[in-house]
Parts: structure tokens; C-alpha cells; sequence
């Protein structure tokens, strides 16, 4: 049995799992970090369409609507106390607003609205603005920063 040699001694086995091992936590570290930017930023630009769907809505039916940036989710309504709620959506997994952010951008009937931030973050501290300019109500979405 000593001469036969078609088999992998333990030492070339363990050798060769570490190996995987080591380039399989380089391969998928750097992905995690792209995962975590892209969900950061298409999260912002569902924001930009929710904030879009709002000055729409307030110039089709000369209302007043709001997007609303509560806790995990965020939402489109009629800008009235017990206002109807036209969109309600979660945030990204592992996205949340900043204390810095404001709550709340409204566009009055003529779909103009005053200016306004939000600030997202996610679980690695990257930040994201989404800004809605004066009178125009031009949506400027930021890059990501730390």
C-alpha cells in the first residue's frame, strides 16, 4: 500500500482549502462594500421618483402632497391632516435617515415646494443627499461620502 499514489495526503487538502479560503474572503469583501453603495444609491433615487410622483400629483389635482421620510420607510400624501396616503414604502435593507435629514419635502398645488434635504446613511456610515431645490423643484441626488 506504501507505493500507491493516487490519493491527496491531509497536508495537500488542508493546504489547498486555506488556499481557497483566503482568495474567497478577498473575492467577496470587495463586493460586500459595492453591495452596501448600490443599495445606498438606488434607495436615493427611489426617494427622487417618490419625490417626482408628488410634485406630479400636486400639479394634476392643484393639491398639496408631501414625501415623508419616517423611521424604515418612506412615503407620498395629500398634505392635509389625515391626508391619503399615495405610496408607502420600506427603505433598503440597512439604510436609515440621518438625524441631520429633514423629515419632510410638500410641493403645493402649483408644484412648487421650498428647499429640502434628505440624508441617508447605511450600515457603513456612507451618506447619500438627496436635495430638492427652491422654485424649481430640481432633484439633485449627491454622490456617496463618508
Amino acid at each position: 500500500m506504501a507505493g500507491n499514489k493516487n490519493g491527496f495526503t491531509l497536508i495537500e487538502v488542508l493546504i489547498t482549502l486555506s488556499l481557497f479560503v483566503i482568495l474567497g474572503s478577498i473575492v467577496f469583501s470587495v463586493p460586500s462594500n459595492i453591495y452596501h453603495k448600490i443599495l445606498l444609491k438606488s434607495t436615493a433615487v427611489e426617494i427622487k421618483e417618490a419625490l417626482c410622483l408628488s410634485r406630479q400629483l400636486s400639479l394634476d389635482e392643484s393639491k398639496w402632497y408631501c414625501v415623508e421620510l419616517l423611521g424604515d420607510k418612506f412615503r407620498v400624501r395629500e398634505y392635509i391632516t389625515g391626508g391619503g396616503i399615495v405610496l408607502n414604502r420600506q427603505l433598503g435593507k440597512n439604510i436609515s435617515k440621518s438625524d441631520r435629514s429633514i423629515t419632510r419635502i410638500s410641493h403645493n398645488w402649483d408644484g412648487e415646494t421650498s428647499y429640502g434635504k434628505f440624508i441617508l446613511v447605511n450600515k457603513k456610515g456612507q451618506k447619500i443627499d438627496i436635495e430638492v431645490l427652491i422654485g424649481t423643484g430640481r432633484i439633485r441626488i449627491s454622490n456617496i461620502y463618508d
